[in-house]
């Protein structure tokens, strides 16, 4: 929640998403130190009204959107879907527009904050993002703690040799998911760590254009138009 900016879209995502017909829109959001959360989720919610409310002039479906993220990018579109339409988040702009999404890929995002596992071990790491090292904090950033019946779909794609968000956190989002009745799939990528580097001699498995098919897919079978 530091850093990072739009032009990191990978074209392997780009490519596979445009030519399946998706128009594809990279998002930043404001970074901690300087902007606490939850003004991240709070940007990345007002993206999404702000395109449903500009879809004419995009030539976009406004009702059908999905959203992928690696890392915090993934634990953001995942709040995103799973704290609905019309949530504490959405604030600021265009608020007449529901920010809900049709189904989303979050790439080995934290999903449970409470716990080390999902890399905010460190007191001054977590006082930087939130500016207090209050609990009720890393719960209201955690995606597992809105999970609840009817969530839009979800694709987790998680590394299994990431030391920094460990497995377990993609494991554990899923199986609340899956307790709850929501839809949704794990894919554990062999060889990977996090932002898919490449652990060891062998080959990521699967490769990164068949993640960027699998997120495809995934999408596709939301689609009603």
């Amino acid at each position: 929640m530091t850093a990072g900016d739009k032009s990191d879209l990978s074209p392997v995502f780009l490519e596979a998403l445009a030519s399946a017909g998706y128009a594809v829109v990279s998002v930043n959001y404001r970074l901690a130190p300087q902007f606490k959360f939850p003004a991240q989720i709070e940007d990345v919610k007002c993206a999404i009204r702000y395109l449903r409310a500009k879809a004419s002039s995009y030539d976009l479906n406004g009702s059908e959107m999905f959203a992928f993220g690696t890392s915090v990018g993934g634990e953001l579109v995942a709040l995103a879907a799973l704290t609905g339409p019309h949530s504490a988040f959405d604030v600021g702009p265009y608020a007449t527009e529901p920010s809900n999404l049709t189904a989303v890929a979050d790439l080995f995002g934290p999903a449970n904050l409470t716990q080390g596992a999902s890399g905010f071990s460190s007191p001054s790491d977590i006082q930087q993002v939130f500016g207090t090292n209050d609990h009720r904090n890393l719960v209201l950033a955690s995606p597992t703690h809105f999970v609840a019946p009817n969530s839009p779909p979800i694709l987790l794609i998680q590394g299994v040799d990431d030391t920094l968000v460990l497995k377990s956190q993609s494991i554990e989002l899923y199986r609340d998911l899956k307790a709850a009745g929501d839809q949704t799939q794990l894919v554990l990528v062999q060889n990977m760590g996090h932002m898919f580097v490449q652990v060891g001699s062998n080959p990521l498995s699967p490769s990164l254009p068949q993640i960027a098919k699998d997120i495809v897919s995934f999408f596709d079978n939301e689609r009603k138009v």
